[in-house]
């Protein structure tokens, strides 16, 4: 790989990273919102907010999984070394975060009075 290729993905790295910590919590945002008018039932709201929040982290480990079988099976080394410890770094913190997130949502809807019968 030339330097600007290293440059770009490691770009695509820091691009990725930010969009995964951020999706969780507009979906957070929304989903709290939709509770919150009794338009979506608590749990409904928490298991949607857990789906909506780890597919980018799951979007992301497909992308690193098959950038690796590429290189294995070409031998061409599609992602340096250090690049292919970033994406895992990042999808550690990725499923922490939503794992974190998920509980405070649950806890959050727990208090959360909602109009009619949307318990």
């Amino acid at each position: 790989m030339t330097l600007a290729e290293v440059g770009m993905s490691e770009q695509l790295a820091s691009v990725l990273f930010w969009l995964i910590i951020l999706i969780p919590i507009g979906v957070f945002a929304r989903q709290i919102q939709q509770v919150r008018r009794g338009t979506r039932r608590k749990f409904k709201g928490a298991i949607l907010f857990f789906s909506y929040s780890i597919l980018p982290v799951l979007m992301y480990g497909l992308v690193f999984l098959v950038l690796v079988g590429v290189e294995e099976l070409t031998r061409l080394s599609v992602i340096t070394e250090g690049f292919a410890r970033t994406l895992l770094l990042v999808i550690g913190i990725g499923s922490a975060e939503v794992l974190l997130l998920t509980v405070i949502f649950a806890v959050a809807v727990c208090f959360l009075r909602v109009p009619g019968n949307a318990a």
